[in-house]
């Protein structure tokens, strides 16, 4: 489940500093040493009350010329804002704005588009810290990650851990796959701060979005799959504009790559470069016995 982490150090640190700390030594969240250092200066960080209203000050008047080795705060998205790129260091941090039901922000969108209503995993480790406003309101559940194959409609048992809030000061630690959450607006607009734990392979990994099953408390099915690279969508690309290699290439990933994601994306991609229904059939039928319980799942669902 994920781990509230007592960090009872009340001194401030600049961002300047907090990011010099993390790069020095690093975030390897499987290393408690590693885990607990990187806890300490996030929370020192949010010890500083006023930092975050300069870089946004900044970011909106165009200024911040900054050293090539100081990360430029940047939005990626709705409502985060970067102020250290993932580099050395194996980290990204990040300033995440939560707006209330009365801010505009949400009204003019969907509480979806901005995280909310969401019971939903992780592919990466991450630490988030309350920082500003009362914090969102968060139900925690637990998955066991050796139960789940991730196709979609999958069915998945999620134990209900209860609801609570990310108040200032509040650091939690959620874990890939096994962590998982649904967040809600909180009562007025709120920030967290948020170390995210980076490395290469994460791009294969995937994540879900869940949705309950009427009538069984825990039971859930997987509802979308998020995590998708840009590798995918340049496989269907070659396959769709033609070629023999193309297609070899297709086919040793759907036997071969050690993303199942990936595999799917293959076959998915082979079949519909198929010209008939009969030649689809045929690649699905080929699928479901490429060696993968994800494809062979979503492949009789095809032929069905």
């Amino acid at each position: 489940m994920a781990r509230t982490i007592e960090v009872r150090d009340p001194t401030p640190a600049s961002l300047e500093e907090c990011l010099a700390e993390l790069t020095a030594w690093g975030f390897d969240p499987a290393e408690e040493t590693s885990l607990s250092h990187a806890a300490n200066w996030l929370k020192r960080l949010g010890n500083n009350p006023g930092f975050l209203g300069d870089v946004l000050i900044a970011m909106l008047a165009g200024q911040g010329q900054v050293a090539l080795d100081t990360p430029l705060p940047q939005g990626i998205g709705p409502n985060r804002v970067v102020l250290g790129r993932p580099r050395r260091g194996n980290f990204l941090l990040t300033a995440d704005l939560w707006p209330s039901a009365a801010d505009h922000a949400l009204r003019a969108s969907t509480p979806q588009m901005l995280g909310y209503d969401l019971v939903h995993n992780h592919n990466a480790d991450f630490l988030t810290l309350g920082y500003f406003g009362p914090g969102y309101g968060v139900d925690d559940y637990a998955c066991d990650p050796e139960t789940l194959s991730g196709w979609i409609g999958e069915p998945v048992l999620l134990h209900p851990l209860g609801r609570s809030r990310l108040e200032p000061g509040r650091l939690v630690h959620y874990r890939p796959q096994c962590d998982v959450h649904c967040l809600y607006p909180p009562a007025s607009l709120s920030v967290s701060l948020t170390l995210t734990y980076v490395q290469g392979a994460q791009s294969w990994d995937s994540c879900y979005v869940f949705e309950p099953v009427a009538g069984s408390a825990g039971s859930f099915r997987v509802a979308k799959v998020l995590g998708h690279g840009s590798s995918e969508a340049f496989l269907r690309l070659a396959l769709a504009l033609g070629g023999e290699e193309a297609t070899d290439l297709a086919l040793r990933f759907g036997t071969q790559h050690p993303s199942d994601r990936m595999r799917l994306t293959a076959w998915h991609a082979l079949a519909g470069a198929a010209p008939d229904a009969d030649s689809r059939d045929a690649i699905w039928r080929e699928a479901e016995n490429s060696g993968s319980r994800v494809v062979a799942e979503v492949a009789k669902r095809q032929r069905a």
